[in-house]
């Protein structure tokens, strides 16, 4: 197993090659704004709906005060 805490450009590009079994997300609630584009997976535009990448939730728990821990396995295809 290898953590990988890292940005939008290789959370995308180990997510598209396959190799990312579990996302784990800390949602911390607050709005920020702002005009630059950010996304926690950078990757290629969807052409169609066989791109998108499924996700099962096998945990939630809410952490000190307001912060939701959530975490997904990660479908693979023909599961």
């Amino acid at each position: 197993m290898v953590r990988v805490d890292s940005g939008g450009i290789l959370n995308g590009a180990l997510l598209r090659a396959g190799l990312v079994d579990e996302l784990s997300l800390l949602i911390s609630p607050g709005l920020v704004g702002g005009t630059p584009p950010r996304s926690v997976f950078v990757a290629p535009d969807l052409t169609s709906a066989g791109g998108v990448i499924n996700l099962r939730l096998t945990h939630m728990e809410k952490v000190r005060g307001d912060v939701v821990w959530l975490r997904y396995e990660v479908v693979k295809k023909g599961n």
